[in-house]
């Protein structure tokens, strides 16, 4: 029985650490690694670009900002790939 409750418990925690590297657009999924033309074709044009700059002030990437079913869903490309989702409620 303790063997079954850890592997639920096991379970819940790994569902959890993916929950914040995927973001579901109707029938349709986004991920990290996913392109930033599989973006483009899932949420649209973004409503803010920002660029991104290493410490030596190089360009290495983009946030690209959305609107979407009443969050704000920020999307980090780096080198044209998804690098982070963060799906905030407004």
């Amino acid at each position: 029985m303790r063997y079954v409750w850890l592997m639920a418990c096991g379970l819940i925690f790994a569902t959890a650490a993916q929950a914040g590297q995927t973001l579901r657009i109707d029938s349709q999924v986004l991920t990290i690694g996913d392109s930033a033309v599989h973006v483009a074709d899932l949420l649209g044009k973004p409503l803010i670009k920002v660029p991104i700059q290493n410490e030596f002030g190089a360009y290495v990437g983009e946030r690209w900002q959305y609107r979407h079913e009443g969050h704000v869903v920020t999307v980090t490309l780096i080198n044209g790939k998804v690098a982070d989702i963060d799906d905030r409620p407004t």
